[in-house]
Formats: C-alpha cells, sequence, structure tokens
C-alpha cells in the first residue's frame, strides 16, 4: 500500500539511468538534477522562523525558486533549494535573493543578518542508481514526506568508489524487493562539502513510521538476501572515515513552491 501524503519541497536526483533496475527514471530525478543544501547552526528560533515568515510572504503566488525547510532541532535547520539546470541555477536563484534582498526595509536585513549568521551552503549533485524510489512514484508523493533519516557518509579517500559500488548494488536488491513505503534517495557532495561525501535520505510520513511499520516492512522484504545485503552495508561501513546522522522534518508553513 503506497504512503498517504501531502506537500513538500526535497528530495531531488539527477536525470540518469539506474543501473541494474528495470523501473524508468522518476519525475523527481528529471526535474532536478542538482541541489543548493544550506545548514544554519546556532539559530535563534524566533527571529529565525520570523524571517522565513517574511520570505514566504514575499514570494507567495510567484515562481520564485521554491525551498524546503527542514528543521533538525531548535537550533539547527536547512534550506533545501531545487537547481533544474544545475550550476545555471545556483546563478539565478543567487541573483534573484540579492536582488529580492534590495527591497528589504532596515528591520528585515536586521532580520537576514541575524537568520543568515551561521549559514553554510554546499552543493550535492543526485545518483539515482544509488536510491530507491517506487515506479512512478510522482513529484507531489516525494515531496510530500515531512520526515528524512539523514547520513552523511564521509569517505575514505581510496574507498569511495567501493563505497558507491556497494551501495549501487544494495539500492538494486531493494528496488527488486519493492519494499512498501521505502523511499531512500542519495546525493555526491560537491561544492562546499568533504572531498568524498555522500548524503542519503531516508523519507517517511513520520519517525514513529521509519523505525516501526516501515523498518519491520523493509526486514521482511529482505530476508530473501538478507546477507548479501549485510555484507555490502559493511563493505559501506568499511569504506566510512566518519558519519552524520540528522533527523530533519519540514516545516511546510515556512517553505515556498512556485505558484503557490
Amino acid at each position: 500500500m503506497r504512503v498517504k501524503l501531502g506537500t513538500f519541497v526535497a528530495a531531488v536526483l539527477v536525470a540518469c539511468p539506474i543501473a541494474g533496475a528495470a523501473q524508468e527514471v522518476a519525475p523527481i530525478f528529471e526535474q532536478a538534477p542538482m541541489v543548493q543544501y544550506e545548514t544554519y547552526r546556532g539559530v535563534d528560533r524566533p527571529v529565525f522562523e520570523e524571517y522565513f515568515e517574511t520570505l514566504v510572504n514575499k514570494y507567495k503566488g510567484t515562481e520564485a525558486h521554491g525551498w524546503g525547510l527542514y528543521r533538525e532541532n531548535s537550533t539547527v535547520w536547512y534550506r533545501i533549494t531545487p537547481l533544474p539546470n544545475r550550476m545555471e541555477s545556483v546563478i539565478e536563484v543567487q541573483q534573484a535573493r540579492n536582488a529580492g534582498a534590495q527591497a528589504f526595509t532596515d528591520a528585515e536585513r536586521e532580520l537576514w543578518n541575524t537568520a543568515w549568521g551561521t549559514r553554510h551552503l554546499a552543493l550535492y549533485t543526485a545518483a539515482p542508481a544509488l536510491s530507491v524510489v517506487p515506479e512512478g512514484f510522482s513529484v507531489a508523493e516525494i515531496q510530500a514526506l515531512p520526515y528524512n533519516r539523514v547520513m552523511v557518509f564521509h569517505l575514505k579517500w581510496d574507498q569511495a568508489a567501493t563505497f558507491r559500488q556497494a551501495l549501487r548494488d544494495r539500492s538494486a536488491l531493494d528496488r527488486e524487493a519493492n519494499i512498501e513505503n521505502f523511499v531512500l534517495t542519495a546525493w555526491n557532495g560537491g561544492l562546499g562539502t568533504e572531498a568524498q561525501t555522500v548524503m542519503i535520505r531516508v523519507s517517511a510520513e513520520s519517525m514513529a513510521a521509519d523505525i516501526g511499520p516501515n523498518r519491520e516492512a523493509r526486514r521482511q522484504a529482505r530476508e530473501p538476501f538478507s546477507e548479501e545485503w549485510l555484507r555490502l552495508t559493511r563493505i559501506m561501513d568499511g569504506a566510512t572515515a566518519h558519519l552524520e546522522r540528522h533527523d530533519q522534518t519540514r516545516v511546510a508553513e515556512l517553505s515556498h513552491s512556485p505558484g503557490n
């Protein structure tokens, strides 16, 4: 049974064939091959929320580049912006945001300075061959999953290819198993990340579903190839120098979708 979904701007991947899988490339892969990933740490939550409320109101009903805003906790937040034209979109987003800031009032500029005080920007290019997305899964459906279990793998410099091959093979097994309620998207780090970085996002309707019924469904579906799945996971672990893990929840009212 397909999960019930709402709205969200998030996981986006590069449009290229998925090796070892018969499914067609999901629409989300074609629409946004890269993302701009902004991390805000040490956030003053009331000021930060007020700033993004201002932005949402300014861009409401326009075709301005959309974003999804995610909360890890009260002081750590993330903004993810799809980049449909890759690096060209990076320039477009920057120019549009700079132009918009010119119209800010003094009070809004103060909000901007406070909100962006600890901002870190990175670019990620998606890797659909390393991902698991149900066949026919629409953009609206993948945008609607508010909870994301995020793992950022900082790889050993000489083991990056080994890690990616193991993840590719493991994801191919999961795709063949047709696991219900399972969406895993993978990105290769670029500008603003360490040289060898892979980010994995497992999206779900809630944390409770991810660690409860969804996990049990994954376990059952993997039983026929559990030993191989664990072998590939051990290879990935051995190729990882450091692993970060975050739980992120989309804040719909502080996110913007073009035209909405």
